[in-house]
């Protein structure tokens, strides 16, 4: 096992999308972070859905009102037991004053109709999805003559889509292509979709479609297609480009937004005729960018059952009850896919949807920082992928003087405020809804993001430039918020914990209530903050003069709270009693993601495990694929392993769609998790998978690595490659086989260190290979490992 043995990193399917009448939810997604396309795959009639990272519409902000004159009388309330009264306070003095934000949604920029006239039915047919260069393959017989149609979104062409047909057999290819508004009526949403793109123009001539439509800004989007054949005749009319008798069909296609039609349908034109490749060289040119980072990681379970197709996979998981090793390495690959086709360094956050929206007002499609943002991004850095995370960092850095501006005008502080949901191209509160505006907390889990990526990358000019005076920003927020309560303890009021609400005031689950006092998430992301504060200021040796003032607000944070039965409260005020029934995970923050609890502090995490038992169970009806997989995560992050891999096999089996996307419900009824009418799209979820499984294999914190913390007793052999630790220390690979009771470990370090580990459980014996020198260690824990910078060391552990 010392040479890892790469996995089929393909995703192959036995069916197009069949999703009826929103047909886009199933189909295959490519991309290169600021182009989306998306492949139904039908034989006889494909479309490809186009979409682009800059396209939105319906938004509507106006100038946020300053209402923090209202915060004495929400606390007031709160201090009388009027917690409905105090609920809605800031919201209706908001609406009072005309502050009535409009959220935006993503727009698709068209379809691209692809029809082909069969002579008989399509047999043999395969959807493939090829995650080590992006390209998506749709094949199919038609008779004696296999049709190859194939595709993708270029990283090396800027922006073009790139789509080719083949033919093996006696027939010609013989097709219509169309462009088109995306089709309205595979659109379904549970809101009311207002109206539709309007200024809808399309133009065929020889070689080119052209369409453009108007958005509510006035600007123009859309699309320009350059077709390029050989064999056969073209023929143009109103509906569309017709070839017929082809040996080989090539188009390139490149959409715009925001722009002014003439202009972009002349300039695209002219681009694309300028480009004499072939499919063969664009993909050649497309794959090294795109494999450098999808190859920057890679997991190896021992699979067998790599060959077999993916829906296949999935049924399996409903006879067999558990997922397959296959399946799982294909979902771990599969997340980092989706993370790098919709997302990059350059481009936006990556939305709950990723780049392929189809619906015209998709709920949940905006960036929600309560967690969903982060769990998007929460495999990110451990998976080498640490560029990713610059869209993010920007994203929030752009509009630091709106931040200030919530803070100011919703709570009369200074620092910085960040709403969970901002209002599209601003920094500003982007709903009223009391839950936005009373959950504090966002900041500072985004601050962490910032220091993690220091941490993991030793960033030492990131951290001095751009995480410090981030995160000073938060902690000057919290100077002014929290206020002391009579044993000089800070008291976090209005406060919220994401998707919870008490259970004395839930009414059995009717009711909800968006406001409380002193959660756990306030105080641990406060403290998380103001602890790596005063860590990242000294190791910079920056505010010299404020770390005191941070090291006595930490004094003042109060501990947890704990139950009589030994569970952690998810509110420090008793007054607001917990509530098992609901799926929230925001409690869990020290666990994960923050690393304030950890093996070495048991007590705590005991606690924290006996209430994550209590509510995954008891909330079984309210669960959602995006807190399952968050769930799984904190059951890895607290050694649990088999829970973690139990929780990931409920998920596939109950809300995998037929592309390997995960719906956000069990719409089908199968009684696991909330069987909501709207099954949501959310490839939030596949990027929580793709966390969770990291997080069984290896754990870290800025001062020790943990390997194998989390391994489930049905992975008994496998590897993974190219990890990255908060030490700044690369786990280069990691092998384990159970049967043999041995774990190979390669470490590389950028800088001269030290480094704790934390053993597999089992430990008998821990070699360092290089120098066959045996280290002592204590109950499975190694301390001060010496590393020299940029050498490898080999370790060899006995179970």
């Amino acid at each position: 096992m010392a040479t890892i043995r790469k996995p089929k990193n393909a995703l192959r399917f036995t069916m197009p999308a069949s999703w009826w009448g929103s047909t886009w939810r199933e189909a295959l997604p490519a991309g290169n972070g600021v182009i989306g396309a998306a492949v139904y795959g039908g034989a006889a009639n494909e479309v490809i859905m186009i979409n682009h990272c800059d396209n939105w519409w319906q938004g509507h902000v106006g100038v946020l009102q300053d209402v923090a004159d209202k915060i004495k009388d929400v606390r007031k309330k709160m201090d009388d037991a009027e917690a409905r009264e105090a609920e809605n306070v800031l919201r209706d003095s908001l609406i009072s004053k005309n502050y009535r934000p409009l959220l935006a949604y993503p727009l698709p920029v068209c379809d691209f109709h692809v029809d082909m006239k069969l002579d008989r039915a399509a047999k043999e047919y395969s959807r493939v999805l090829n995650m080590e260069n992006g390209e998506i393959t749709v094949s199919f017989k038609d008779g004696a003559t296999r049709y190859d149609r194939s595709m993708f979104v270029s990283r090396a062409l800027p922006n073009t889509i790139v789509y080719e047909i083949t033919r093996t057999g006696g027939k010609a290819i013989d097709v219509t292509f169309s462009l088109d508004v995306h089709d309205k009526f595979n659109v379904r949403t549970p809101d009311a979709v207002s109206k539709l793109p309007d200024g809808v123009n399309v133009k065929y001539e020889k070689y080119f479609m052209c369409f453009s439509s108007r958005s509510d800004s006035g600007a123009d989007f859309g699309a320009v297609g350059f077709i390029n054949h050989f064999g056969g005749e073209q023929i143009v009319d109103g509906k569309g480009i017709t070839i017929r008798g082809a040996e080989k069909i090539l188009v390139l296609i490149r959409p715009f937004v925001e722009s002014q039609r003439e202009k972009e349908w002349k300039a695209i034109r002219e681009s694309l005729k300028a480009v004499k490749s072939t499919y063969e060289k664009l993909l050649k040119e497309h794959t090294p960018l795109h494999n450098r980072l999808f190859n920057s990681a890679e997991l190896d379970l021992d699979a067998e059952e790599r060959d077999v197709a993916a829906d296949e996979l999935v049924r399996n998981a409903f006879v067999d009850g558990d997922a397959s090793l296959a399946l799982l390495e294909k979902l771990w690959a599969y997340g980092r896919y989706l993370m790098l086709c919709g997302s990059s360094d350059a481009s936006h956050p990556l939305p709950p949807y990723g780049l392929w929206c189809g619906d015209f007002k998709a709920p949940g499609s905006q960036i929600n920082a309560s967690g969903s943002l982060q769990s998007t991004y929460c495999h990110v850095l451990a998976g080498n992928l640490a560029d990713q995370m610059q869209s993010v960092f920007t994203y929030y850095e752009s509009v630091l003087d709106d931040l200030k501006k919530n803070a100011s005008r919703l709570y009369g502080c200074r620092g910085i405020f960040i709403p969970s949901v901002m209002a599209h191209g601003t920094g500003v509160l982007g709903m009223i809804d009391s839950k936005v505006i009373h959950f504090t907390a966002v900041a500072g889990w985004i601050a962490q993001l910032f220091y993690d990526y220091y941490l993991f990358t030793d960033d030492i000019k990131f951290l001095k430039t751009r995480a410090l005076p981030f995160m000073k920003e938060v902690a000057l927020f919290y100077e002014n918020f929290f206020k002391l309560d009579s044993d000089s303890k800070y008291e976090s009021c209005p406060s919220y914990s994401p998707d919870t609400t008490p259970a004395n005031y839930s009414n059995g689950g009717v009711d909800s209530l968006e406001i409380a006092r002193n959660s756990t998430i306030d105080f641990a992301v406060a403290k998380e903050l103001l602890t790596n504060l005063v860590e990242g200021s000294e190791h910079a040796a920056m505010n010299k003069s404020e770390i005191p003032k941070w090291k006595d607000m930490l004094t003042r944070i109060p501990d947890y709270k704990i139950n009589d039965d030994g569970t952690v409260r998810e509110y420090a005020d008793e007054a607001f009693a917990d509530n098992y029934a609901s799926s929230s995970v925001s409690m869990f923050y020290p666990v994960y993601p923050g690393c304030e609890v950890t093996p070495e502090n048991p007590e705590l995490m005991r606690a924290f495990s006996l209430a994550a038992k209590k509510k995954i169970a008891g909330a079984n009806a309210e669960h959602t694929s995006m807190s399952l997989a968050r769930y799984a995560s904190v059951f890895a992050r607290m050694g649990d392993g088999d829970t973690a891999l139990d929780i990931i096999s409920t998920i596939v089996r109950n809300m995998t769609m037929g592309n390997l996307v995960f719906s956000a419900t069990d719409w089908r009824g199968m009684g696991v998790a909330n069987n909501g009418n709207w099954a949501q799209y959310t490839i939030e979820s596949n990027m929580g998978v793709t966390g969770a499984l990291q997080e069984m294999l290896v754990q870290s914190d800025s001062k020790c690595v943990r390997l194998l913390p989390a391994l489930p007793s049905s992975l008994p052999k496998g590897e993974i490659s190219g990890l990255q630790t908060r030490t700044g220390v690369e786990v280069s690979s990691l092998s384990w086989d159970k049967r043999k009771g041995v774990v190979l470990v390669k470490l590389k370090s950028r800088r001269a260190t030290n480094v704790n580990i934390r053993l597999p459980e089992g430990t008998k014996r821990f070699i360092t290979k290089n120098t066959s020198e045996k280290i002592d260690y204590e109950a499975g824990f190694v301390t001060g490992l010496s590393l020299v910078a940029g050498k490898v060391a080999a370790i060899e552990i006995r179970l």
